[in-house]
């Protein structure tokens, strides 16, 4: 039973089969979008649904890791976080190692180091055009 004081972005536990967690409903797969800004968020969840994936939109850092321990993402998007980018990809890589961690860095923090550990670090301008082809799978 769901008790009325739990936070509204708790995961819920993903449905399992033998192969482990079940894929999102999209035919490429889903992400997991974790963004300061608004707008920023809004157009880099229209790019990644026109690139095929299914979007979750979590609500903070800590309720993504939340999510990335529940379920298969097969990329993971964040940006803008009250905490160091540093340390929600590397704690993100460490919940899910198998996904695609793509940081969206600001004018403040441009997080490096982070190649090694198959996170990728788009830097700024970030306009649509830049969003479109950093985010876009290699060919």
């Amino acid at each position: 039973m769901d008790h009325p004081d739990d936070p509204y972005d708790s995961p819920r536990p993903a449905p399992h089969h033998a192969r482990g967690p079940v894929r999102g409903l999209s035919a490429r797969g889903s992400a997991l979008l974790c963004l300061g800004d608004p707008r920023a968020e809004l157009a880099t969840m229209l790019i990644l649904q026109e690139l095929g994936l299914s979007v979750d939109l979590a609500a903070d850092p800590e309720s993504a890791i939340r999510w990335v321990r529940q379920a298969r993402y097969e990329m993971l998007v964040v940006g803008g976080a009250e905490i160091p980018l540093r340390t929600v990809a590397l704690r993100l890589r460490h919940a899910s190692p198998e996904a695609r961690i793509v940081v969206l860095a600001d004018d403040r923090e441009a997080p490096d180091g982070l190649a090694p550990l198959g996170i990728e670090v788009l830097h700024p301008p970030l306009d649509v055009n830049a969003l479109m082809l950093g985010l876009a799978p290699a060919a």
